[in-house]
Order: C-alpha cells, then structure tokens, then sequence
C-alpha cells in the first residue's frame, strides 16, 4: 500500500495561530489554555514540557493568562476573565 500526503496536510490556520501563539507565551509564569488547544497528544505534550498548560476551570489555577482555543469562548465567558484581571 502506498501513502500519499497532500501538500496541504497539517493543522487548518485557525489551529497553527493558536499553537503557534501558545508556543510564544513558552517561560511566561502561570500559562494555561482553556480546554485543549489541539485534539494531538503530543503537540499539547510538548506544551506541557514548555510550560504551558490545560484547564477547564480558571478559578482552579493560579492563572494569570489564559490562552483561548480556537474554537472560542462566550462573551460571558471573556468578561468573566477580564473581570478577574486575566491576560486573555
């Protein structure tokens, strides 16, 4: 059997901004993202060792920014963060 990968294989743009911008906020205290920011276990693995971490909960954590998924947040939801003075 032979595989063939389209030249366009890889994460949709909406999907590599937000890993890619996860990536940049690497060494940055208190990190998270909220829920996964990508259904791959070893991109939100690498995450992990960079720092970078999921939650459901943002009062849970000591978060001081919170990474929104692509797939985004209710304005309530976003109002809650800015509320409670979160880097969103």
């Amino acid at each position: 059997m032979e595989i063939i990968i389209a030249k366009t294989a890889g994460f949709c743009f909406g999907v590599k901004r937000a890993v890619d911008m996860a990536f940049d906020q690497a060494g940055t205290q208190a990190t998270y993202t909220f829920g996964p920011i990508i259904h791959n276990e070893i991109v939100a693995k690498q995450l992990e060792e960079k720092g970078i971490f999921e939650t459901n909960d943002i009062n849970a954590q000591k978060v001081n920014k919170l990474i929104i998924r692509s797939h985004g947040v209710s304005l309530k939801f976003m109002q809650q963060g800015k509320q409670q003075e979160l880097k969103l």
